[in-house]
């Protein structure tokens, strides 16, 4: 599965893109932030460049390989009930979400256990594997119960594709990713979010007053805290429950549109 990220998406903000200055691989180690509060926003795509255009130098952007842009390709597990989702969407203050993500850019793969504390607070451990294997192994599923250990049985559910761009700050301890061309796929269906970019800021704590934030409220940004997970389960299997998830949907379709 490859992301469907086209040239009429890319084109109105690519030139603010290329202004940004590439980030150091010393400045990435600075901001790794494995454990970290998570803040969402949906911002139309026609925003993004004055958004870009805000921020100045004080942001850097992550090169994946050659591009600005990556691809990100995600296979989401869970357990034949839906447990995983069923937590996220009841607002269980601990849930998991487990995935194998490939970055073909940097032709590598890792499996990653996420873990919400709390509201906004994120832990995530990964681990590295061959590259676009997307089977999960036996080494796998002890990895998953050192951290999940009602993982008992896992099954892959729902594709997420995307690009991303990574902006890291210079001054601010904070990185900053921009989703754009969402797809998600399970079965045969396949749907894609046209017009919206997803903007998530990642910090060692709240922290609204960074430049990125400021930028974020003067572009219009709405607030969305429905994780890519839930909403494509949500979007393919519309007859799945989804109270407190319902929102963020409502916020996505607000600013963009899905399409087969």
């Amino acid at each position: 599965m490859s992301a469907l990220v086209t040239n009429s998406e890319i084109r109105p903000w690519e030139r603010s893109l290329a202004n940004l200055g590439l980030a150091p691989v010393s400045l990435l180690a600075m901001r790794e932030m494995q454990t970290r509060f998570e803040s969402k926003f949906v911002l139309p795509a026609d925003a993004l460049g004055a958004f870009l255009d805000r921020l100045g130098a004080d942001y850097l952007i992550l090169a994946a390989g050659t591009k600005r842009l990556a691809t990100y390709q995600s296979l989401y597990f869970d357990t034949p009930g839906l447990e995983f989702f069923h937590a996220h969407r009841r607002g269980r203050r601990i849930r998991h979400k487990v995935r194998i993500r490939h970055y073909p850019d940097r032709e590598m793969s890792v499996l990653e256990v996420k873990t919400r504390r709390s509201d906004r607070l994120t832990v995530k451990e990964r681990a590295e594997r061959t590259f676009g294997d997307s089977t999960l192994g036996t080494d796998d599923l002890v990895f998953v119960r050192r951290h999940v250990p009602s993982a008992m049985a896992l099954v892959p559910q729902v594709w997420v594709v995307y690009g991303r761009m990574t902006l890291l700050g210079v001054r601010s301890c904070e990185r900053i990713t921009i989703d754009v061309g969402l797809t998600v796929s399970r079965g045969g269906q396949q749907r894609g979010l046209r017009g919206a970019a997803i903007v998530e800021a990642k910090q060692p704590r709240p922290q609204l007053g960074t430049v990125a934030m400021t930028a974020l409220r003067r572009a219009g940004a709405r607030s969305g805290s429905a994780s890519k997970y839930c909403t494509a389960l949500s979007v393919t299997c519309p007859d799945l429950p989804n109270n407190r998830i319902r929102e963020s949907l409502r916020t996505l379709t607000s600013v963009g549109t899905w399409a087969n």
